[in-house]
């Protein structure tokens, strides 16, 4: 299930919300209006002086792969 951003185009409030269908109409959550465009996603990505694959293996050894609990995975945990 997809989360997506937008921007109201009357307020310019930028939110985030679950969009379970694409036909779906989406509205600003502080002033309703239903006219709000889909804004490009920025993602996170890992960096610093040790490689991308490294900073993987350690964070996922310690455990769990999220850090928010104590399960050894995030099936154990059911977060995702």
């Amino acid at each position: 299930m997809p989360i997506y951003e937008y921007k109201c185009e009357k307020c310019g409030k930028e939110f985030e919300t679950l969009v379970l269908n694409q036909k779906e109409a989406i509205s600003c959550p502080d002033c309703g209006f239903d006219r709000c465009a889909k804004l490009l996603s920025s993602f996170r990505s890992l960096s610093g002086s040790r490689g991308s694959s490294e900073a993987f293996e350690s964070r996922s050894s310690s455990g769990s792969g999220c850090g928010s609990c104590a399960a050894t995975s995030c099936a154990g945990c059911g977060s995702r």
